[in-house]
Formats: C-alpha cells, structure tokens, sequence
C-alpha cells in the first residue's frame, strides 16, 4: 500500500499538473485578443499575420502553480530552489518579450548580435543574450562549488536558453522539441527539483495546438522561458558528467547552425522532417 506521504505528493503533483493545464488552455483567447488588439502581430513563415509573444501565456499559471507548491513546501533549501527557477524564467521572459516587440531583424544569430555589440551598436538580440549570460551566472554562483562549476553551468544555461530559439522557426517544432527534453527531465532529475517541471511543462501543453497549427507565435516571449527552464534544470538537477555531456551537445549543435540552416538540415533527414511536419 501507498503511504500518506506518497499519496500526499501524487496529489501535489496532480494539482499543478491540472492547475497549469486548465488555467493556461482557459486564458489562451483573451491573451490572444489581447496581442492582436494591441497590434503585436508579425508575418509567419507563410507571410499570415498571427499574434507574437503569445509565450506570455505560459506565465499566469506559473505563478499560481508557485503559490501552491511555496504553500505545501517547509523544507527553505527546496524553497530557494523554487524561487530560483522562477526568477529565471520570469527574467528570461522580460528579455523575449523586449526582442520580439522592439526587435531589429536585421541581425540574426548570436555572432552577429555580439558583432554588432563590439561595434558598438547594442540590439534587443544583443542585449537579451548579455542579459540571459548575467541571469546566467548569477545562478550559476548560487548553485556552484567552485570556477570551473560556474563556468559550465553558465554555458549550458545560456546554450539551452539559445536553442529553444533556434528550434523556433516553424510550428510546433520548439515545443516538440521541448516535450522529448523535459519530460525525460521530469522522471531523471535529482528528487528534489522533481515539482518544478510541472510549473511550466502542463502550460506549454496546453497552448501546443495553437502554436502547432500556426494560430500564433510564442516568440521569444516563450522559447527563452522554455530554453531556461531546461536550462536550469540540467545545472541543478544533475551530476557533473551529465552536464558536460549536455554541454558538448549545446556546442556542436550551435556550431553547426552558424554555418548551416537547421530548417534545411531537418529537411534532408526524413524521420526528423516526418517528426517536425506532424500535426501541422
């Protein structure tokens, strides 16, 4: 038989799994409204005007989801963990959403936004890749045992961070990408961080059909959030070596976009170009 405690944490779990879900799918309309009222609309892939930034849906039932789990939780080492991961997510949502309302298309890549730093010029891009670098180390220096710690969990906060925005570039794909990631996290990360998936996993979701038939855009309102979350996850959650190894992956993958089109590599291979059409 199940003890107490455990009944009491599926319970836990249930709650914010439903609370996200529900909550997210329920304020989608009005939040959608409200970027189209307020004209924050841009040209899709296809040229069709949709609503951007609508990654700001995938806040609400963040916070609400903290209430409950700061409420049930006694336990201040799990506490600071908790408020952690929101102040990332929250900081990084601050950064996507300055990008995609203010942002100059006309530099793309982080090569091209740090050139562009170094002569002088600063960019929304620019400033959202210092911005997330400083977010970053901040809680790197909170959760690390010495130099060569904070340096990799740095990299791989902002790497992760970076790659939900490189993902995307097409419907569904960033999402569907995050589902193979984090829901994997959701049953290896060390035990203690295991609720905070639940915080942002069950919103996103939610709000998958709308951004896999092309109804709107998440922007980097919501791919920055995504990116860190996992980001955050991998700092905190694992051992030294699985980082590494995530790291490494992170480096290859942003070398290989620098110098090639992802959409076009995704084309070439058939079970990815399968995977990445489907649904839409």
């Amino acid at each position: 038989m199940m003890s107490n405690f455990t009944i009491n944490y599926i319970l836990l779990y249930s709650i914010l799994f439903i609370t996200g879900f529900i909550g997210t799918y329920l304020v989608i309309p009005m939040f959608k409204n409200m970027l189209v009222d307020a004209g924050i609309i841009r040209p899709n892939y296809k040229g069709e005007m949709i609503p951007v930034s609508m990654g700001i849906v995938f806040l609400p039932m963040l916070i609400i989801g903290s209430i409950i789990l700061v409420f049930t939780t006694a336990d201040a080492s799990k506490l600071t963990y908790y408020f952690m991961f929101d102040f990332a997510l929250i900081s990084m949502f601050f950064a996507g959403i300055i990008d995609d309302i203010i942002g100059n298309r006309g530099v793309s890549g982080l090569s091209g936004h740090f050139k562009s730093l170094f002569k002088g010029k600063l960019t929304t891009g620019g400033f959202k890749a210092l911005f997330g670098g400083f977010v970053g180390i901040l809680i790197s220096v909170s959760i690390s045992r010495n130099i060569g710690d904070i340096v990799v969990n740095t990299l791989i906060i902002a790497l992760s961070t970076n790659l939900m925005n490189l993902l995307d570039l097409r419907p569904g794909r960033a999402i569907k990408a995050y589902l193979v990631i984090m829901i994997p996290i959701a049953f290896t990360v060390a035990s203690f961080l295991v609720p905070l998936p639940l915080l942002i996993l069950p919103n996103v979701i939610a709000y998958f059909y709308t951004d896999l038939k092309a109804r709107a855009m998440m922007g980097d309102t919501g791919s920055n959030v995504l990116g860190i979350s996992i980001g955050f996850m991998f700092v905190a959650g694992y051992s030294f070596n699985v980082r590494i190894s995530w790291l490494v992956f992170l480096i290859l993958i942003h070398a290989l976009t620098e110098k090639y089109s992802l959409t076009k590599i995704i084309e070439k291979v058939g079970v990815l170009n399968f995977i990445d059409r489907l649904g839409r």
